[in-house]
């Protein structure tokens, strides 16, 4: 037998855990750029994935909970309605992404949501999910937020886990590609329901079938390379008849950015959480500056003490 194929098996058989994702050079940092870590499309990653900025967070009681996009070394997007009931539980609170084999998680820290969202309404339903370090390995990459107007029937590519035969939800990543619905046949679909559509939402038409419905909560709605849409508290997939509800980040990128660039430049202290995420946080940059780390802990418990 050739040496050459001697040599792959070997390899094949050495090699710790696929990956399946564009490698890059280097892992993320604090400090990488987010566009030398663009997601550039389906076309350059392997296997059956979707790119190494689709994630999902999982919480320790709950399970898997809402789907999340990585946007920055330390920022995840999601639904504000989707992670609403767990924002004040954190711990136990991952994310986990969908492109690799490798167990990574990494710690969920704090959750911000825009002043003027209101739980059960669409109107600004984002959330900027800060992680407690960036995300290992070099097969992670951010997404763009959305540059580009919605307009009716463009098509736009929707992902999510939806249910199996047995009525249990998925653990497979999938997509499906869904056109903009016109925002008045939206309302009048949506009509006899509690929901109502805002000035930052816009409408996709759901597949007939709903085993092939993408709309799983925080679940990202991409248009070429961009995040255009995060999904927003609606009907469910069973309902194909009525039209899935997506956050439109058009609107709420200032917000983003606003909270990504306080972060990056630490404008933004972590919230309390009590005495286990304090410890913890503590534990994991101590080496690093002890004297104002000790300060500052000292003021966020006096503050914790105070709540």
């Amino acid at each position: 037998m050739p040496k050459f194929v001697l040599f792959v098996m070997l390899a094949a058989e050495l090699w710790p855990l696929q990956t399946w994702s564009f490698v890059y050079p280097y892992r993320i940092n604090q400090f990488t750029p987010l566009e030398r870590r663009w997601w550039k499309g389906p076309k350059y990653n392997t296997g059956t994935n979707f790119g190494g900025w689709l994630f999902r967070i999982h919480h320790g009681s709950a399970g898997p909970i809402c789907g999340a996009s990585y946007y920055a070394p330390y920022i995840m997007l999601t639904s504000a309605n989707c992670i609403h009931e767990h924002r004040y539980d954190l711990d136990g609170a991952v994310v986990q992404p969908t492109f690799t084999h490798q167990p990574i998680d990494v710690y969920v820290d704090t959750i911000y949501t825009p002043p003027y969202f209101t739980h059960y309404a669409t109107y600004v339903d984002v959330a900027v999910v800060r992680l407690l370090e960036t995300v290992p390995g070099r097969t992670t990459e951010f997404i763009k937020l959305c540059n580009r107007t919605i307009q009716d029937n463009m098509k736009m590519t929707s992902y999510g886990w939806g249910f199996d035969t047995a009525g249990l939800q998925s653990s497979d990543t999938k997509s499906f590609v869904v056109p903009v619905e016109n925002i008045q046949s939206c309302r009048k679909k949506l009509a006899s329901t509690n929901i109502r559509l805002s000035s930052t939402t816009f409408c996709v038409t759901h597949p007939r079938d709903p085993r092939q419905c993408r709309y799983d909560g925080g679940a990202p709605l991409t248009y070429g390379t961009e995040l255009c849409g995060v999904a927003s508290y609606g009907p469910l997939c069973k309902y194909t008849n009525q039209p899935g509800i997506y956050t439109d980040i058009n609107k709420v990128t200032k917000f983003i950015e606003d909270i990504a660039f306080k972060i990056k430049n630490g404008h933004l202290i972590r919230e309390s959480r009590g005495k286990n995420r304090e410890t913890r946080w503590y534990n994991q940059y101590k080496n690093k500056n002890r004297k104002k780390l000790k300060r500052k802990i000292a003021l966020k418990k006096e503050e914790y003490d105070h709540q």
